[in-house]
């Protein structure tokens, strides 16, 4: 038998997984999913059309209520008993305005007396609110409406009388009720009828209540009804079907109208439907999957290790080593070498602060902040950025020293930097102690309203701090001079860079601003301003 490469047995093996898998797929969704489907979307359409007869008892409810009310009622009872006389006119008049009409939903009233007179009759249609013309009352020429008035009050129970009649505008939906007095202690004395075509507007709000299209029909003819089963008939489906219709019948028992609905599924479902398609590639997703998951667990973690290592020797930079290995040796290797190193780093970190950090104030040292600065003056050169330095001196220190001692004065030097070293946030800004009761700033590349804010944020700070100097010939409190140095970028591209100007003459400019700030009476600042290029380059940057 030839040998297989480890590649070659991978694609076999996969490809075989990959048969394998979609033959038991595919037949699982021809026995067993796609009857389901089938069943499944069977009862929706069954209950689609359930919804169908749910939406026209409930299209017709609120007419039913409404006609009982106006009914059961004595205004209408007296109308009956007196038809002319001026009250009933003005019933009329209350009741049965255009506005009624188009309120109540209802095309037509018709109220009958006892023996089946007509003693009103009003067309109105509700939507287009225009005038109709009825003729159902003629119940000599159609003897099948007699059913309007042939339900009279029993003496128990208030039978309303609902359903469908064929009209000069069309079928529609009627609603009778015996006209009562309000608390049905005497005989009825007629009835009140309640007209609404079955129009467009009404099949629109029919297709609301199964949230499918739904039609109706007039029928012309008994082919048109072949095998379709009455509205109330029992819904039982098969199977799937686009459509079902059912017949409504007048009050003559014949068929008047033909309602479809259309139901949601209208197709079975497919044997390679997109379900099928989807299972198996999310199967050869899978597999792919599993084996990068395979190689990446075994061989890719080991190959990251050493990567790591590698490149934190090329930059001579510590970055802790992942440590959520799967295989316990590589994590017990990246565990070692990471304490390993930290231990490195922190030795590193105590010899950066012994070297860059003031050991009283635990702020930046004077030879941190020259390295700082000189950074800044490349940025001024190269990128043209410019910065502010400030030099700030607590007034009268020494006399503070001699009146409340040396100890207290190293208290006042640790809090004074604090509270400067909040004004200093940003990572291009820095506060560092200059020497003695001297500290030294830089602002990179902020404009003098900023600065000025700034500047006078910190001494409304110190005076908040209040901390008490005797011996200060300025405040009763601590204060600070600042001398300003502000260095603007060079104006246009076209000068020299190599002309800009060096750490220590703004160091020096600033110190004289310093020297201003005192002998303007201390506890205040005071600003120069120079460009980059305004002094001359000297050997001593």
């Amino acid at each position: 038998m030839k040998a297989l490469s480890f590649n070659q047995l991978q694609v076999r093996v996969f490809a075989l997984i990959v048969v394998v898998f979609t033959s038991v797929v595919f037949s699982y969704r021809v026995w067993v999913q796609i009857p389901q489907l089938e069943h499944t979307m069977i009862k929706l359409s069954e209950r689609e059309t359930s919804s169908l007869i749910f939406g026209l008892e409930r299209m017709n409810k609120p007419m039913i209520t409404l006609n009982y009310d106006y009914a059961v009622w004595n205004e209408t009872y007296e109308f009956v008993l007196q038809p002319s006389s001026a009250h009933s006119q003005q019933y009329l008049h209350e009741n049965f305005l255009n506005d009624t009409f188009v309120r109540l939903e209802i095309d037509a009233v018709f109220i009958f007396d006892s023996q089946s007179t007509l003693l009103y009759s009003k067309g109105y249609h509700h939507k287009t609110q225009q005038e109709l013309r009825f003729d159902l009352y003629r119940f000599d020429k159609y003897p099948e409406n007699k059913i309007l008035t042939a339900t009279p009050y029993n003496g128990t129970k208030v039978m309303p009388k609902t359903g469908v009649i064929s009209t000069l505008s069309g079928a529609a939906f009627y609603s009778s009720t015996p006209i009562l007095v309000s608390d049905k202690s005497l005989p009825s004395n007629g009835f009140l009828v309640f007209i609404r075509l079955i129009d467009q507007e009404f099949i629109d709000e029919i297709s609301l209540f199964t949230a499918t299209p739904v039609t109706m029909e007039p029928i012309d003819s008994k082919s048109e009804i072949e095998g379709i089963k009455d509205l109330d008939a029992e819904i039982k489906l098969t199977k799937i079907v686009p459509f079902s219709q059912r017949i409504i019948r007048n009050t003559k028992g014949e068929p008047s109208i033909k309602v479809t609905v259309y139901h949601s599924n209208s197709k079975p479902p497919s044997i390679w439907g997109m379900g099928l398609l989807s299972l198996v590639f999310a199967m050869i997703v899978l597999l792919v999957t599993v084996y990068l998951l395979l190689a990446g667990f075994i061989i890719r973690p080991v190959q990251r290790l050493a990567k790591n290592v590698k490149a934190m020797d090329k930059r001579q930079r510590y970055k802790q080593l992942p440590k959520n290995y799967i295989i316990a040796e590589l994590r017990n290797i990246s565990f070692h070498f990471n304490a390993l190193m930290l231990t490195v780093q922190r030795q590193n970190t105590l010899l950066s602060q012994q070297v860059y950090v003031d050991e009283l104030t635990q702020i930046a040292n004077r030879r941190a902040f020259e390295l700082h600065l000189e950074s800044q003056v490349q940025l001024l050169r190269r990128q043209n950025i410019g910065f502010t330095l400030i030099l700030a001196d607590i007034d009268y220190f020494k006399q503070y020293n001699d009146t409340l001692g040396h100890v207290k004065g190293d208290e006042t030097l640790k809090a004074v930097a604090t509270l400067l070293e909040q004004h200093f946030k940003r990572a291009e800004d820095m506060c560092a102690r200059f020497g003695g009761e001297e500290f030294i700033m830089i602002y990179s590349d902020i404009p003098f309203a900023a600065l000025e804010r700034k500047l006078l944020e910190i001494l409304d700070s110190l005076q908040t701090l209040a901390l008490p100097h005797p011996s200060s010939d300025v405040a009763d409190h601590v204060s600070v001079s600042f001398g300003v140095c502000q260095v603007f970028p060079i104006p246009t591209a076209s000068d020299n860079a190599d002309s800009c100007i060096t750490g220590k003459q703004i160091t020096e400019m600033a110190d004289k601003a310093l020297y201003q700030a005192k002998e303007n009476g201390r506890n205040q600042y005071y600003k120069v301003t120079i460009t980059a290029n305004e002094l001359p380059l000297t050997n001593e940057d």
